[in-house]
């Protein structure tokens, strides 16, 4: 029976040096599933699960401390940017992709609340959770980082209404005026 036991726990053990795990704090920029398009006319490949963040300082500090022994000999144009630059003051952001719905839950009165897959959880809040509080769990694997779970703190849903004041003087006179372009 110890034998087993010992088996069991150096299984996980390894298990663990084999993969980092880390939970990060930020804000969600995007939360979707499908392909993204970017500036220069490409697109990614695959539809995946997306979820993208800005995270605190602390945050990308301490996800760098995390996934530097897992990137130790990746090549160069496989090095996420995040890794190898300074980071701002004010954070940076992190882009994750997953090929399975990620595991959502929302924090509501002390306690955290299993909310399903976030595809569910995004469509269930009007398609938006941009802007909201978040805590993700990465996992780190040689070359690789993948979200694991994602925890709502406060639930924010960023559209493009919230970012135009119509009592803003500066979006009055703009918008008010003869040369729009529409």
């Amino acid at each position: 029976m110890a034998g087993k036991n010992n088996t069991k726990k150096n299984t996980a053990e390894q298990a663990e040096q084999e993969n980092g795990k880390v939970y990060l704090a930020g804000t969600i920029t995007t939360a979707m599933y499908g392909k993204r398009t970017f500036a220069n006319g490409k697109s990614d490949k695959n539809e995946k699960y997306r979820l993208s963040m800005k995270l605190t300082a602390e945050s990308m500090d301490k996800l760098k401390k995390a996934a530097e022994p897992f990137y130790v000999d990746v090549e160069d144009k496989w090095m996420p940017d995040w890794l190898t630059e300074e980071t701002d003051k004010d954070g940076g952001y992190i882009n994750l992709s997953s090929n399975y719905d990620i595991r959502t839950g929302e924090y509501v009165n002390g306690a955290i609340v299993d909310m399903g897959g976030m595809s569910d959880y995004v469509a269930d809040n009007g398609g938006n959770i941009n802007g909201s509080k978040a805590v993700v769990l990465v996992i780190i694997k040689p070359g690789a980082i993948y979200p694991g779970a994602l925890l709502i703190k406060e639930l924010h849903k960023v559209d493009i209404g919230s970012m135009f004041d119509a009592d803003d003087a500066d979006f009055r006179a703009v918008f008010d005026g003869d040369d729009l372009p529409f």
